[in-house]
């Protein structure tokens, strides 16, 4: 008896970390430093490309995670990797644009948006919104919960709290 019920928690524990590592549903995603890297992939043109990064740097320009001042930026992300942004009614620090991320949406649209290295884990890329993109293929691929390619709202303002992804940020929607 004693051996059945230790077989029966045994699977059910099996079970629930199972359920747990599947998790949210993932759609695989691309993820470049630059320009060059995403053309030498060959996963797509060089129009592509280049047309991709930059709707990545005007989403960067709205949807950065904004600082009050540089040491705020740099604790997160390190020093001389952020940089003053005007605004029109001042200025805040944002974070270097260290790549960008294309997530296809059906056949002919793809979802870009920029990606930041913070200073506490450096070798992976996290979204505006602090998720977290996994490792990738030397092509570019990763396999990325569906939430973390949603587009990033744009902020308007903020208070910073000190770590990436702990302030508290107003967006406008």
């Amino acid at each position: 008896m004693k051996r059945a019920t230790k077989l029966k928690l045994a699977l059910l524990a099996a079970t629930a970390l199972t359920i747990a590592a599947c998790g949210e549903a993932k759609e695989e995603v691309l993820a470049y430093k630059s320009v060059d890297e995403c053309i030498k992939a060959g996963v797509h043109d060089t129009a592509t490309c280049e047309k991709e990064f930059a709707k990545a740097k005007e989403v960067h320009e709205r949807s950065a995670p904004r600082y009050a001042n540089s040491r705020s930026c740099n604790a997160d992300f390190g020093y001389n990797r952020c940089y003053q942004h005007q605004t029109g009614t001042g200025s805040v620090w944002l974070p270097f644009m260290m790549g960008y991320m294309l997530a296809p949406r059906g056949r002919s649209t793809v979802y870009t948006q920029p990606l930041y290295r913070p200073r506490n884990d450096p070798n992976y890329w996290y979204t505006g919104r602090n998720g977290r993109i996994a490792s990738t293929a030397p092509d570019g691929r990763a396999k990325v919960a569906k939430s973390k390619t949603s587009p990033p709202k744009a902020r308007t303002r903020t208070v910073s709290r000190g770590g990436f992804g702990k302030r508290s940020v107003s967006s406008s929607s």
